[in-house]
């Protein structure tokens, strides 16, 4: 919240975050699971000759399709989103900024303590019904209700919002928030029919109706969907979509995803895993982003051996993230920063460099105080997570006074152990961010919402709450500086690889263009 080597990311909590917790965590447990294929022979995968149609595979089916139960992630839910829904404001990797699509504007006058949202005039949803203000009301109020076990409800829970009119929204963050637009444009971005709504969230997520290129033909479970060009979308007259059926099946194998494209039964997947994606380059074709985040060691601070922050410290020393790819020849790409591909890298603030020597030391001092470190690394069982996992174990075999097992678990099982009930001590996960806000917040803010691993910084949270405070980018970068250097010193999360993901393509396909943290705009894909 996730991909073939990683593993997961957080996301747990009180009783109406669970759910949320539960399924982002999963989605991360992922970790580089994932993908999505698409067939390139027309008549094939559309049924008429005529007919331009493409085929995506995903790692898994999705749970529901309405915007409240679904993971925004490019290697499971998030293309689905695009297709159904497109996206109000997005997140541009290009240059960082945030960017308006459904809608026209989203501003502040008062430095974050309010903010005004336009929406574009003229566009309905795919039933006919109007996209206006109301619907995004209805949308955000619905994420935060109990109820709905929204995935996203940390991020619409306290938001006042008044319709000014039909295209006018004002909005009132819970405190004055100058970079509230990102969270919008990657937590809050797509909003379904209130016609859907109001029928039930359980009609809402298996009949959705959104305003976006695509609508849902049908569903069979653990198999496909299909959908088809929404004949109301906004964009119609600028030739969009250029497909008229998209169909997405699922494929849990990461081989088989790839080589489906490859040899020419498919199209397009979203993939997270670091190896295809530097195949797919010479083979064919890759939008390869790397992402702020990384997969690494998150450690449970407020257990034993990790509540003491020598035993963090000895076993990051005990890892060399150059030796990943070496040994599994996995196309992991090493860091010691989860900020090593953002522009607020600091590469004073890292974490400290493998050293045998210092590691041993301290394995040994903590087991001379009846301390020793022994421990159960907790990882969502994919054959590549499971690689990953046994190397380090090996490698940490290597040292005296420490004892490391791994316990592999099915990704649900997994969620519940590591974000609903905080049950590990140390876990395998992997973070995709597309900058800061609002996801470090979420994930490391002592009170954070998402914070699984229990850290308490009171240096971490000034600097996250500077970082928020501002859009200043030099205010920004001096901030994120100043968490870097928490984490260093700190240790919550070990990171040994970055995180990478985009979609591997055939040659055949056209107006691939990434948004957010890697998923394709599914308004302007097409093939020829």
């Amino acid at each position: 919240m996730a991909r073939p080597e990683n593993t997961p990311h957080r996301r747990p909590l009180p009783a109406l975050l669970r759910s949320r917790g539960a399924a982002v965590a999963g989605a991360l447990a992922l970790g580089l699971a994932v993908s999505a294929c698409g067939s390139s022979d027309k008549s094939s995968a559309g049924g008429g000759s005529g007919e331009r149609a493409m085929t995506m595979v995903a790692v898994s089916d999705s749970k529901s399709l309405d915007p409240f139960r679904t993971l925004y992630l490019a290697v499971t839910d998030e293309p689905r989103m695009s297709a159904l829904y497109d996206p109000m404001f997005y997140f541009d990797p290009a240059d960082g900024k945030v960017k308006p699509h459904l809608a026209e504007s989203l501003t502040t006058a008062d430095g974050g303590a309010t903010w005004t949202l336009k929406l574009r005039p003229g566009v309905t949803f795919s039933d006919g019904t109007p996209f206006d203000a109301a619907a995004v009301k209805l949308n955000w109020e619905t994420h935060a209700k109990p109820e709905t076990r929204s995935y996203l409800a940390a991020y619409a829970t306290g938001l006042k919002t008044e319709v000014v009119d039909p295209l006018t929204l004002t909005v009132t963050p819970t405190s004055p928030n100058p970079t509230f637009d990102r969270m919008i444009a990657t937590k809050l971005t797509y909003i379904e029919a209130p016609s859907a709504i109001t029928k039930g969230l359980e009609s809402a997520g298996t009949q959705p109706v959104g305003a976006g290129p695509f609508m849902l033909k049908s569903w069979t479970r653990g198999s496909e969907q299909v959908f088809v060009k929404n004949p109301n979308y906004w964009q119609k007259d600028k030739g969009l979509p250029k497909l008229d059926k998209l169909t997405v099946k699922v494929v849990a194998d990461l081989a088989q995803e790839y080589n489906t494209v490859k040899s020419g039964g498919a199209d397009i997947y979203h993939s997270s895993d670091p190896g295809y994606l530097t195949k797919a380059k010479q083979e064919l074709n890759a939008n390869e982003m790397t992402a702020l985040g990384g997969q690494g060691v998150l450690f449970n601070l407020t257990k034993a051996p990790f509540e003491d922050p020598r035993a963090r410290r000895a076993l990051t020393l005990a890892m060399d993230p150059e030796e990943f790819p070496k040994t599994l020849n996995n196309g992991m790409h090493p860091t010691r920063s989860i900020f090593s591909a953002s522009p607020f890298f600091d590469p004073s603030a890292q974490q400290p460099a493998p050293n045998r020597d210092e590691a041993q030391k301290l394995f040994d001092e903590l087991a001379a105080e009846g301390k020793k470190v022994d421990f159960t690394f907790l990882v969502a069982s994919t054959p590549q997570s499971n690689k990953v996992a046994e190397y380090l174990q090996s490698r940490v075999q290597g040292f005296k006074n420490v004892t490391m097992r791994v316990e592999s678990l099915e990704i649900n099982t997994f969620t519940m152990k590591y974000a609903m009930q905080h049950d590990f001590q140390a876990a395998q996960v992997q973070q995709w961010y597309a900058e800061p806000e609002p996801d470090l917040t979420s994930n490391f803010l002592s009170t954070g919402l998402l914070n699984a691993g229990g850290w308490k910084s009171p240096d971490a949270d000034k600097a996250l709450a500077a970082g928020r405070a501002s859009a200043d980018p030099a205010v920004r970068k001096a901030a994120y500086a100043d968490f870097q250097k928490a984490m260093a010193n700190e240790l919550p999360f070990a990171v040994y690889s970055t995180s990478v993901v985009g979609p591997i393509y055939s040659k055949k396909v056209t107006g691939v263009q990434t948004y957010n943290v890697g998923v394709v705009f599914m308004d302007r894909i097409g093939v020829g």
